[in-house]
């Protein structure tokens, strides 16, 4: 690893490298401007397309030119695309040294959304090019998404409206995948029922400790509270900036948030909350749940509920984990807080180079994404190999389900399809959800956690872009009150600050310029509506 030192020294370098690369390109301030004859070659065409490859994707496939889809597609399209993978775990740092060089391939798979000075930046760099003229002219099926969902175009286009990126849009009514998870098989045996309420809350948990010696009977780790919708869903407050009747707030200093610490902190003094969620990592939380020390947790469908099942079931073939969903202070309440993804995935998406001399044919590949055809062979692959139609639902074949080599079905799915991970196109439709997940379980959990997804909209921030300046402020701003609010909320929960001193933190966070950051993120939320 890096020194400090190292780190802003390799830092200046890209920076230098940046700039130098820019100006070898001919910066104009629009790489639409600039950009390569768009008419196609004669005879067939070949693009190159830089993408990172999934650790669940490395595992089965060397290149995505050996994946079906791809040869599928060439076949249907008569384009053969040479993939560029950088190495698992580098990518970041190849896309900088491949910025930095001016080395372009055609396409470029990435979330430019975390292009330093965003996506308009990108294209002012003259990496990519402006996309709303191509997209007009060479790809109608993505046009006609976007002009049918206009709110949802929002998330897509720059503040100033320029398209950049071919999209990965969530679909379907499955797209929460994290929530609150809770011991069935003790719930039974205490004659209780799931919690809904936080008094719900409190009594399982006291039954936890007291009647199945749970050490621990609520674990969750510090990321998960500082980071993910828990408990203060409870008390109608975010724990980030958020929305409320349109008003961009600031969760941490809301009245809400002293109520959510106040109830941390009486759990974590009845011991009720792990007292290790500050510094466990993610070996000991698992072990907390694996060796029965906790019965209630934050966790991932797929790489929690999986994971537990499973591996719970060898001790003990009574051992159930459900999903509980978002808590509500009073019986009737529906949760508006809700860790739920934009439909917008800048992962997966795809933007074109100023390096691309066939712009159209790679539209119009790209665009096949978002037809009928397309979607159902990125996502279900070739019928007869990889699916089958039972009438209207596209069912697995074995080589998925119960693959041969012993892939598991994630594995499986990424061998043959771009599924399970956001890629160009639509992603995450219920029929996949539905077939991905291996137990019962699972499945009621996705549909659970998913059935208030729809309330998110009225709370989360939106995609919201920033100016130069304002984010220089904000990135200023943040950086210390993210440190001062991550020290005070623990020991709020831990009792080493009274919760009486609540006011005297809020103070803190003014004047460390909180009202400032909320007052950026409000102009950009402004400018947003205007996209």
């Amino acid at each position: 690893m890096l020194k400090t030192s190292g780190v802003k020294w390799f830092a200046m370098v890209i920076a230098v490298c940046l700039l130098l690369a820019a100006c070898s390109r001919g910066e104009s301030g629009s790489g639409t401007d600039s950009q390569p004859d768009q008419n196609d070659q004669s005879g067939p065409v070949t693009l190159t397309y830089w993408v990172g490859l999934s650790p669940s994707q490395a595992r089965s496939l060397q290149s995505f030119n050996d994946l079906l889809l791809y040869q599928e597609l060439e076949k249907r399209t008569g384009v053969h695309i040479e993939f560029q993978h950088p190495a698992v775990g580098s990518e970041q740092e190849q896309f900088n040294l491949m910025i930095a060089s001016g080395n372009l391939p055609d396409m470029i798979e990435y979330n430019f959304t975390s292009y330093p000075g965003g996506p308009e930046k990108a294209i002012h760099d003259n990496v990519i090019i402006e996309l709303n003229d191509v997209i007009d002219k060479y790809a109608p099926n993505l046009k006609k998404f976007l002009d049918e969902n206009p709110e949802l175009k929002k998330q897509v286009v720059t503040d100033s409206g320029k398209m950049y990126v071919f999209p990965g849009i969530g679909i379907g009514n499955r797209g929460v995948n994290s929530g609150l998870m809770i011991r069935k098989d003790w719930l039974d045996d205490l004659g209780l029922a799931k919690p809904v309420t936080i008094d719900d809350w409190t009594n399982v948990l006291r039954e936890f400790k007291n009647k199945k010696s749970a050490s621990a009977p609520l674990t969750l780790t510090l990321s998960t509270l500082l980071g993910s919708h828990t408990f203060n869903s409870a008390y109608d407050v975010g724990v980030d900036f958020y929305l409320d009747n349109g008003t961009v707030k600031y969760g941490p200093m809301e009245p809400g948030f002293k109520n959510y610490l106040a109830q941390l902190n009486a759990w974590y003094e009845e011991g009720l909350l792990d007292p290790d969620f500050a510094t466990q990592d993610a070996a000991a939380f698992d072990a907390k749940i694996i060796n029965g020390n906790s019965g209630a947790f934050y966790a991932f469908i797929g790489g929690g509920m999986g994971k537990y099942l499973p591996a719970l079931a060898k001790k003990n073939p009574k051992y159930e984990v459900v999903a509980a969903q978002y808590p509500v202070l009073n019986a009737g309440q529906k949760p508006r807080f809700i860790t739920f993804p934009f439909e917008y995935r800048g992962n997966g998406s795809v933007g074109i180079t100023t390096a691309n001399k066939n712009v159209e044919a790679t539209a119009k590949w790209l665009d096949y994404f978002f037809t009928k055809e397309g979607h159902e062979l990125k996502s279900w692959g070739i019928e007869g190999v990889t699916f089958n139609w039972e009438g209207d639902f596209p069912r697995y074949t074995d080589l998925i389900m119960k693959n041969p080599e012993g892939l598991s079905i994630g594995d499986a799915m990424s061998k043959y399809t771009r599924v399970n991970a956001p890629a160009v196109g639509y992603v995450g439709p219920d029929e996949y959800i539905e077939q991905y997940y291996d137990y019962p379980q699972q499945k009621e959990a996705s549909a659970i956690f998913s059935e208030y997804q729809s309330n998110a909209a009225e709370t989360r921030m939106p995609l919201v872009s920033h100016t130069p300046e304002e984010a220089n402020d904000l990135a200023t701003i943040m950086a210390e009150v993210n440190t001062f609010k991550e020290e005070m909320i623990l020991k709020f929960i831990m009792g080493s600050e009274p919760i009486d001193n609540f006011d005297a933190f809020v103070a803190q966070l003014k004047r460390m310029g909180i009202e400032r950051a909320i007052k950026i993120k409000a102009a950009a939320v402004e400018r947003y509506k205007e996209r």
